[in-house]
């Protein structure tokens, strides 16, 4: 009878540390889901001339997470911000598509910027390069708003106004003159193993998304 009572308790602890076991492993995973936007790098809104944005969810994880911004005009999805963990820095690193020197007539954008401007397929490609950060002002051809070199002084401008990320390994911004249906304007940076990309349809809004973020 003693022996049974001592088999009972034994099976009765290991079940009570199994249960505990279970319980914290679910309390950490809960603790580790994302599910509003302070808990991300992602900023809570972000302006610029007419388009305002405002973040309308969060999901995911503290390592890889999804926050979707509306236009607050439109009530329509017009950017996401996006964080991704990679087993390595270095294929972290390549998921950035920086582009280091390229070849081309120059034009000054300022006093300490000169940009390199290259033509194909329908577009005007100004490219230049700030600190760690790569910048791509892309322009349709068929656009008579204003000329590549204009777009491409606003980018500027508005990127020394306010800095991107300092705690970007390297980053790469690639913006277009007219508005996308699709978020194809993009800032992209990397931050060891982990990867942040901001996507949006206008050029301005995606920028500000990005210099809003928490370093």
């Amino acid at each position: 009878m003693q022996r049974k009572t001592k088999i009972m308790t034994a099976v009765t602890v290991t079940l009570a540390f199994l249960a505990l076991g279970s319980g914290t492993a679910i309390q950490m995973h809960a603790a580790n889901d994302v599910s509003s936007v302070g808990q991300t790098a992602a900023p809570k809104a972000a302006s610029a001339d007419s388009t305002k944005l405002t973040a309308d969810s969060a999901s995911g994880t503290k390592q890889n997470y999804k926050v979707t911004y509306s236009d607050a005009t439109t009530n329509e999805d017009s950017a996401t911000f996006q964080k991704k963990t990679y087993g390595t820095t270095s294929t972290a690193q390549d998921q950035v598509d920086y582009v280091g020197s390229a070849n081309g007539a120059t034009v000054k954008l300022n006093k300490q910027t000169r940009a390199v401007v290259q033509g194909t397929m329908g577009h005007t490609y100004v490219h230049w390069t700030k600190g760690d950060w790569s910048v791509t002002a892309v322009t349709s051809n068929a656009d008579e708003s204003g000329t590549p070199t204009q777009f491409a002084k606003q980018v500027n401008q508005q990127l020394s106004k306010k800095a991107l990320p300092k705690s970007a390994d390297t980053g790469a911004v690639t913006v277009y003159s007219q508005d996308e249906n699709q978020e194809a304007n993009s800032v992209t940076w990397q931050d060891g193993k982990q990867v942040y990309k901001v996507s949006g349809t206008t050029a301005d809004a995606t920028v500000k998304v990005a210099q809003n973020a928490t370093d």
